[in-house]
C-alpha cells in the first residue's frame, strides 16, 4: 500500500466536510418539488441512468450503486407512473430491459433544468473558474471514490 500523502487530521477534515455536505444535500433533496406526484426523489438517479440508453435491472443498480432489490422496486413505480416502461431485450429475449416513455424523458429533462438552475442559485458568488476548479477536483474525488468501490466489490473486503 502505498504511503499517504494527506495527512489523517486533513482526512479527518475532509471526511466530517463530506458527511455534512451529503446530509444537507439529502434534506434539500427531499425538499425539492416533484416533477410527478408518483416519483419519489429516491428514484431520480435511476432516471437519469436510464439517459444513457435501455438497461436490465441489475445493471441500473450497478450503475447507481444500489442494490438490486430497491432499484427493481423503484423501476416498478416508474412503470406504473407511466415514465418508463419494461421490454424485451434485443440481445435475449427471455430478458427484459428498462426504457423511457416519452413522459420519462419529460420529466429527465425538466429535473435536469431544474437542478443545474438550483445549483447555479446555490454557486452564486463563485466564478465560473471557482467552479470549473471545483468541479476538477469533484470529479477527481468521484474516479478514488469508484477505484474504491471497484476494489471493495472485487476483494469483498470491509474497512470503514
Amino acid at each position: 500500500m502505498p504511503s499517504p500523502t494527506v495527512s489523517t487530521e486533513v482526512a479527518a477534515e475532509l471526511a466530517n466536510d463530506l458527511v455534512h455536505v451529503v446530509k444537507k444535500l439529502s434534506a434539500l433533496r427531499h425538499l425539492r418539488p416533484r416533477f410527478h406526484p408518483a416519483i419519489d426523489a429516491s428514484a431520480y438517479p435511476v432516471l437519469i441512468a436510464l439517459t444513457r440508453g435501455d438497461h436490465r435491472v441489475s445493471a441500473i443498480a450497478a450503475s447507481v450503486h444500489s442494490d438490486v432489490s430497491t432499484v427493481s422496486r423503484q423501476v416498478s413505480h416508474l412503470v406504473s407512473a407511466g415514465v418508463a416502461e419494461k421490454v424485451a431485450d434485443p440481445d435475449d429475449g427471455r430478458a427484459q430491459v428498462v426504457r423511457l416513455t416519452a413522459e420519462g424523458h419529460d420529466i429527465r429533462d425538466q429535473l435536469a433544468t431544474s437542478r443545474a438552475q438550483w445549483f447555479q442559485s446555490m454557486l452564486q458568488g463563485w466564478t465560473t473558474d471557482e467552479v470549473t476548479e471545483f468541479t476538477r477536483y469533484l470529479s477527481r474525488f468521484d474516479q478514488a471514490l469508484t477505484h474504491e468501490l471497484d476494489q471493495r466489490n472485487t476483494t469483498g473486503k470491509e474497512d470503514a
